[in-house]
């Protein structure tokens, strides 16, 4: 009787969740709780909004309306050494959630309370920790403040028109975290091993950490994580960490100013696609900007990547390299570049060369600044990096160090072609090019300075072969 009542009991729970499932409901935040009035902290209404969600599977709307609703809530270990230091909370946490949206409107703030503390502190006295920096594993020294919103297994999930404000300026740092910096939890947006994520006119900025993290082990299923006409921006890590995932499109999209709020840690990048949890692979950004980021605008570190274009979008590195790429198959196409290029993939194969297609280069200043580099481009023995059809102006650095000293035939060596150039000045009695071992057709080079025809394009005759240097024009201005 006991097992056929259990049983009875599974049956009606499952029923019940298949009724959820079936039926769509919407839901204001103000149904749980939330204030939104800029003063009381709604932390534990989106909670509630979450747990909601959660039980029923998705199927729904959580519409938040206008308001600043001010969240974020941290407790204290007080010698527990098993927990954080301080212990923060996800505030809208979502997990195994299908055929869900959350909308705001136009003048919707989601931002964290003020003296919330990031990074190390004593697990006893609760103050600043500057001692050795702990390595990860030493919970009991961390201050983490938590994710704004959080999706893990998720699918189909429309997040629009919402300001996430991370207040890092209102942060208490600590002492560093981890390798460099601090590596604690503080994001604008985590996506983890979820698909078909629609992120839509949003603004996550001024967080401790990332605006929005994506961090997906790659399977057979496309990932599908579009991006569009949204803001991250003055983020205290990346405006983007992608971590591990197949597919992602960003259009329309600021990643600028990554640690030139209250607090810099590494890489410090518009983007970073560096492939922690899995392989990263089949990236789209149109029209994006990448500017003044305290690391590089957009950056390939470790791990397996490829595949990733880069349309229309514009780059400005101020402190750092404009673009750093090392992995393969990476194109950038109409891109505008002011500042340095480093590196390129060393390719075996033409499908996997990092390639330049109609981009425009200029050293030009970002508000009166010099942008970042010794030269427009800047590649030691990387093979088959191509530029075609390129625009480039150089008003006082030289415009290339370009080395393919690795290649062993000519199909390996990098390819200048089809582009124009413009020197504008004596670049600072330096050479004008520096280019060895590499292919140079089809060009064109325009002197407007009457010193800078004082020098040699090339650095020396034998660094680029007659064959390597065909149907160069070269024009001396007055």
């Amino acid at each position: 009787m006991l097992k056929f009542c259990c049983a009875a009991l599974l049956c009606l729970v499952s029923n019940c969740k298949q009724v959820l499932a079936q039926n769509t409901v919407t839901k204001n935040i103000q149904y749980f709780g939330a204030k939104g009035d800029g003063k009381t902290n709604d932390t534990e209404a989106f909670i509630k909004a979450a747990k909601f969600f959660n039980d029923r599977g998705g199927n729904g709307t959580l519409h938040i309306p206008i308001g600043n609703y001010i969240v974020g809530r941290q407790t204290f270990s007080n010698g527990d050494v098993s927990k954080y230091a301080y212990t923060g909370v996800d505030i809208l946490e979502l997990k195994d959630v299908k055929n869900m949206t959350v909308k705001g409107e136009k003048g919707t703030i989601i931002k964290y309370a003020a003296q919330l503390k990031l990074g190390s502190f004593d697990p006893v006295t609760g103050k600043i920790f500057n001692g050795n920096n702990p390595a990860s594993p030493a919970v009991k020294y961390a201050a983490v403040i938590g994710n704004c919103i959080s999706l893990t297994n998720c699918k189909n999930i429309t997040i629009t028109s919402l300001a996430l404000d991370g207040n890092n300026k209102s942060i208490i740092f600590g002492g560093g975290y981890d390798d460099k910096g601090i590596q604690l939890t503080h994001n604008g947006i985590f996506i983890k091993n979820s698909h078909s994520v629609f992120i839509q006119n949003i603004n996550a900025s001024y967080f401790g950490l990332d605006g929005i993290t994506v961090s997906n082990i790659t399977s057979t299923e496309k990932d599908d994580i579009k991006i569009s006409n949204a803001v991250f921006e003055y983020n205290c890590r990346q405006g983007l960490s992608w971590v591990g995932g197949n597919y992602l499109a960003a259009k329309n999209c600021q990643f600028n100013y990554t640690g030139k709020s209250a607090y810099f840690s590494p890489p410090g990048a518009g983007v970073d696609i560096e492939a922690e949890v899995g392989p990263i692979s089949n990236g789209i950004f149109d029209s994006c900007s990448f500017i003044n980021n305290t690391g590089c605008g957009m950056l390939t570190g470790g791990g397996i990547a490829s595949n990733c274009q880069f349309n229309d979008c514009t780059f400005w590195g101020i402190t750092n390299w404009s673009i750093w790429v090392t992995a393969p198959s990476f194109s950038f196409t109409r891109c505008k570049i002011y500042g340095s290029i480093v590196h390129g993939y060393s390719s075996p194969n033409d499908a996997d060369a990092t390639r330049f297609v109609k981009c425009y280069f200029e050293d030009k200043p970002y508000k009166d600044t010099a942008c970042y580099g010794k030269y427009l481009i800047e590649s030691e023995g990387m093979r088959r990096v191509t530029f075609d059809s390129c625009t480039f102006v150089t008003n006082t650095k030289p415009i290339a160090w370009l080395n393919t000293n690795m290649a062993t035939s000519s199909d390996d060596k990098a390819v200048i072609s089809n582009s124009h150039f413009t020197i504008n000045k004596n670049v600072n009695g330096k050479m004008v090019f520096f280019l060895f071992n590499i292919k140079f057709k089809n060009n064109t080079v325009e002197f407007n300075d009457s010193l800078a025809k004082q020098k040699a394009y090339w650095a020396e005759p034998c660094c680029i072969t007659t064959e390597d240097r065909e149907a160069t024009k070269i024009i001396y201005g007055q």
